[in-house]
């Protein structure tokens, strides 16, 4: 309901703008007009009726190959049945002379297009259109009913006058009525009869969108008045299209709980970890293998420096399958303690921030390749730049690099695939199903009623790209690694506990701050190194205030967040653009429809 309220908002609005714009019309004007529509029925004692439609029509200067009339032919009669009416067009003239048409029926009407596409006409033209029609007529208790729109509310041009001559059996009809106007009126119009000749008549110009309707009650039993012609009624989406019901739901079930079983299982075999047989192996790359236990898991035991000597963003990865800004930010963080560059804070106006890296000498050779990559982009042939310079320009080398780092664990044998790939394999398995899913739940719903098991495989679709990211998969040797990472983690996150160590080695705090950024725990490193001095292991940092490990690490988490947003700005287009944006009644009966012209 609220849809169809927004709908009816929607529509009103837009009419409300036409009118205004085109002072009071809404409607387009289409430069032609029907000057009589003149209708024939003659009902036949079978309760077939026979109709001549008499239509001229002045297109004025308007060059056109002529009109076509659309009838109505199929009406819902309940849930679950159309009643439909078999019309067999037996000719179209001029009233003197054939006319070239086609008939074709679309949805649930016939469409009879008349004139000659390698001919233009103008002016006054007669079109005299002659068919049959079969099941029009309803049959009640009491009396036998003829009730037909005459001219139908669908075309698009006005009507200075309808008539309609009805021919009845002798003696049959017993009650007349005739409407005009919107559908739904009860607007009405003149009725004569002389014998079984009956005459039905507009007062008034129709508008666009407005008809005439009529009725003829026949004493039962005059005309032989067979029961409707029904036909299963073709389902609409999404009203008709989800049955509930044992088999629909049943299967539906049985699909969801089948796919997200798969889906389970590929996990429990793709998406868990390697893990050794035993512990600690001398010669991982010999040692045998099984998937890690699912509720077996061995307890983090704390490590004391970083696993194999491997550096942040190297464990970053193997954290969390990806290489992110803080990996980005902790590289840089070991570049300047290590000697490659600096770090200059410079304070700017309401307590904001900007940094100036400068390049220093130092030996490229000994660098990993991502993180060559890393000074190459950041510096581009410039010996210092800011960070706010980054914006926009940095997105193409971070992806350069996170491709290094993926290529050094998959050297060192760390996953069995790229966890990129592993993701996006799945997710797009998950997409094609989803699609699929969406597809068959249309074609299932709107010809069987079925959506029900075609929204199955959309869920299951849904569930795969939700797990999708939980399908990489590290070997034993980087399930070993995560263990050993995460012991190192749990050795920083809980530094506080070691300060009479640190109070004898204080050049540990710059060493090993760039994991503290990779493991998000900045905050805690430094607090473990409140009151100790710390300045002399900084040759890497300038501030306007001494160092501190507390101010230092609040200024390094807000450069964080500034190349955070410097990777995630996309380079500005090349492209141009725009500079600004910002019971009974009119249409009541069967037959009617409308027309138009081409």
């Amino acid at each position: 309901m609220k849809i169809r309220a927004a709908k009816l908002a929607i529509a009103t609005l837009a009419c409300a703008l036409a009118i205004a714009i085109t002072g009071g019309t809404a409607a387009a004007d289409e430069g032609w007009v029907i000057k009589s529509f003149q209708s024939k029925i003659r009902i036949n004692p079978d309760s077939s009726i026979a109709v001549q439609e008499d239509i001229t029509v002045d297109f004025g200067s308007l060059q056109k190959h002529g009109i076509f009339r659309t009838i109505p032919v199929r009406y819902q009669y309940d849930k679950s049945q159309d009643r439909y009416y078999n019309l067999d067009v037996k000719a179209v003239t001029d009233g003197q002379r054939p006319l070239q048409y086609s008939t074709n029926v679309y949805g649930a009407n016939l469409v009879i297009k008349i004139g000659d596409p390698d001919l233009m006409v103008s002016g006054v033209n007669r079109y005299v259109i002659s068919y049959f029609v079969q099941g029009a007529m309803n049959r009640f208790r009491d009396h036998d009913e003829l009730f037909w729109n005459v001219d139908g509310d669908q075309w698009p041009v006005a009507k200075e006058s309808v008539t309609a001559n009805v021919t009845a059996p002798a003696g049959a009809w017993t009650e007349l009525a005739c409407y005009q106007g919107p559908s739904g009126s009860r607007e009405a119009c003149p009725t004569s009869a002389l014998n079984n000749f009956i005459t039905f008549s507009s007062t008034r110009r129709l508008a666009e969108g407005e008809q005439m309707s009529i009725a003829v009650s026949l004493v039962k039993g005059a005309v032989n008045v067979p029961p409707p012609l029904l036909t299963a009624r073709d389902r609409q989406f999404p009203e008709d299209a989800f049955d509930r019901n044992p088999l629909t739901i049943g299967l539906g079930a049985l699909i969801l709980i089948c796919g997200i079983a798969l889906i389970a299982w590929n996990w429990w075999r793709h998406g868990r970890d390697r893990a050794y047989l035993g512990h600690y192996y001398s010669a991982p790359s010999d040692a045998a293998e099984h998937a890690e236990p699912l509720f077996q898991h061995e307890p983090v035991v704390v490590e004391f420096e970083p696993p194999q000597s491997l550096k942040p963003a190297q464990l970053g990865l193997i954290l969390d399958e990806s290489a992110d800004p803080k990996d980005v930010t902790a590289t840089i963080v070991d570049l300047a303690v290590r000697g490659f560059l600096t770090i200059t804070d410079i304070p700017g106006i309401f307590g904001s921030h900007d940094w100036l890296l400068t390049q220093k000498q130092g030996d490229l050779a000994s660098l990993l390749p991502y993180e060559r990559t890393l000074l190459g982009g950041l510096f581009a042939g410039r010996q210092d730049v800011k960070v706010s310079e980054l914006k926009g320009k940095f997105r193409s080398t971070l992806q350069e690099a996170e491709g290094q780092i993926v290529t050094d664990a998959m050297s060192r044998r760390l996953f069995t695939t790229k966890p990129s790939v592993a993701r996006s394999g799945w997710g797009c398995l998950g997409t094609a199903i989803l699609i699929a899913g969406a597809f068959a739940t249309f074609q299932l719903g709107i010809h069987f009623g079925w959506g029900v098991i075609g929204l199955a495989v959309v869920l299951v679709g849904m569930v795969l790209i939700a797990t999708s990211k939980n399908m990489s998969q590290r070997t034993a040797a980087g399930h070993d690694l995560l263990r050993k990472t995460l012991g190192f983690r749990l050795y920083m996150g809980t530094a506080e506990k070691y300060r009479q160590q640190f109070a004898e080695k204080a050049e540990i705090f710059t060493q090993l701050l760039p994991y503290a950024i990779v493991f998000g725990v900045v905050n805690r490193w430094a607090k473990a190194f409140e009151g100790i001095d710390t300045s002399a292991s900084n040759g890497w940092y300038v501030g306007n205030a001494p160092f501190q490990a507390a101010l230092l690490s609040s200024s390094l988490q807000s450069m964080n967040d500034n190349i955070s947003s410097a990777i995630s700005a996309s380079p500005p287009s090349s492209g141009s653009g725009s500079g600004f944006g910002g019971g009974g009644g009119s249409g009541g009966g069967v037959g009617g429809g409308g027309g138009g012209s081409w």
